[in-house]
């Protein structure tokens, strides 16, 4: 199945052919990465990866902020962030080269405050990294990005389409890239 996308070139718009998109689901410091084709009725899985772009002693970027003072914490924050974007960079290369013209993070699309709101409550913390690593992978993605909430998919509806990995991540993964397919 081909599906037709309407992408802004310059200032004039351009058609182009989605045939492939990715899926991905985001955890703290990597994420479930699914480049698919076809749809949900013909499902064809081109790549299952999983990618990690930082280590265990940085993963927890901001709870490790949270151990520090404002200056230090802020600039702790920049340097995992370019880091982690590099890797994410280096890493989605190859699956996007796969002829990939979209891509879906599953995740939700909120603004966790700034660094002294973050810091000053601990439910805060984990909001932030989730949403620190949803805006890595997403500027380190070089085709579109929509993001696709994990209430909208219900990754009961996706079997056993590929060798492992193949859990709720991968399902979550490929559904949010079929939807961003199906709506183009």
């Amino acid at each position: 199945m081909i599906l037709r996308v309407a992408v802004p070139h310059g200032t004039a718009l351009s058609m182009v052919f989605v045939q492939r998109a990715m899926g991905m689901s985001v955890h703290t410091g990597w994420a479930a990465c699914v480049v698919v084709g076809g749809s949900l009725r013909k499902p064809q899985i081109v790549a299952n990866e999983v990618i990690e772009i930082v280590g265990d002693s940085e993963r927890f970027c901001f709870h490790m902020a949270a151990e520090m003072k404002r200056p230090a914490a802020e600039k702790w924050i920049a340097t995992v962030r370019a880091k982690a974007l590099a890797n994410a960079r280096r890493a989605l290369a190859p699956l996007v080269a796969a002829n990939v013209d979209a891509c879906a993070i599953v995740a939700k699309d909120r603004d966790p405050g700034d660094l002294d709101q973050i810091l000053a409550a601990h439910p805060r913390i984990h909001t932030a990294e989730g949403c620190f690593y949803r805006d890595v992978f997403r500027d380190a993605c070089p085709v579109p990005v929509h993001l696709v909430p994990p209430s909208a998919l219900d990754p009961s509806t996706v079997g056993k389409l590929a060798p492992p990995p193949w859990g709720r991540d991968q399902r979550l993964a490929a559904l949010a890239a079929w939807t961003v397919m199906a709506r183009h």
